[in-house]
């Protein structure tokens, strides 16, 4: 029998079990929006009771969304081939194994020390790939990342459980050190934030704290941002690929404005 690899994370890190469980029930499922066969072999490597997680009941968002950012990611490598890579926040995120990565970019994936060092027993550094063990509102770690080509940067499931003003300096920071690129996370309003503090209590605990009501608030925060896309999660095309029943009820939810709001995606450009 194979050691599993135990698992010491507290609160919002440990949330990133929540969506490498989700990525792996997909995988498993007839038909997979994401075909993420690294996550599911990570799962089946990890000591951890993910039973626990089953009540969040929101697994084919999770993966909605990762399609989501996958396929802009794709988008901006075509148009920039020699492009900088920045997955904050990256947990046990596969999005390198499932996009891959040319020679000519340059990927960092980062998140907090503890997580990466979880991390190493699943990936390793390379040419090409850099794994960066720090909290996103400590001001060093950026100066670790080279500036010269267009960055994509993408923050999945992470700007929530900060404070607005930690996302105000962390934004700043980034249009700052690049000349140019894409950003791409998800914002969640006030009531989607109320109705989850109690699916949190009955998990890992790890609470959300930056509420969105107008993505006009995030342009607020540092005028080199300029709006590509704003999408309600509900409205995504790939909720098209869930079974006709979530179909249903998301296309339901995106009718009535608090529920079509609760959940948004957003791309900006600087």
């Amino acid at each position: 029998m194979i050691d599993k690899t135990k698992v010491h994370l507290t609160k919002i890190q440990e949330t990133l079990l929540i969506t490498l469980h989700a990525k792996a029930l997909d995988h498993r499922s007839k038909n997979s929006i994401l075909n993420d066969k690294k996550a599911d072999q990570i799962i089946n490597m990890v000591d951890y009771d993910f039973g626990k997680l089953k009540s969040l009941g929101n697994d084919n968002l999770i993966v909605v969304r990762a399609r989501q950012y996958d396929e802009w990611l794709k988008e901006f490598l075509n148009e920039n081939p020699d492009a900088i890579v920045l997955n904050l926040g990256c947990g046990l995120d596969t999005r390198i194994s499932r996009i891959g990565s040319s020679e000519s970019v340059h990927w960092f994936d980062v998140d907090y020390p503890e997580v990466i060092r979880l991390r190493g027993n699943f990936y390793s550094n390379r040419d090409g790939y850099t794994m960066i063990g720090s909290s996103l509102t400590d001001p060093d770690w950026l100066a670790e990342i080279p500036n010269g080509q267009p960055a994509m940067i993408i923050a999945e499931g992470v700007l929530e459980y900060l404070t607005g003003e930690a996302v105000k300096n962390l934004l700043n920071r980034i249009t700052g050190h690049f000349p140019q690129g894409q950003i791409a996370f998800d914002v969640m309003n006030s009531y989607a934030i109320r109705s989850g503090q109690s699916r949190a209590s009955r998990t890992t605990g790890a609470l959300h704290k930056w509420a969105v009501e107008d993505p006009e608030e995030v342009g607020q925060l540092d005028p080199k941002l300029k709006i590509v896309t704003e999408l309600s999660l509900f409205g995504s095309p790939y909720v098209q690929k869930l079974p006709w029943t979530f179909r249903l009820i998301y296309g339901f939810m995106s009718l009535i404005p608090r529920y079509e709001n609760m959940l948004r995606l957003l791309r900006y450009q600087f």
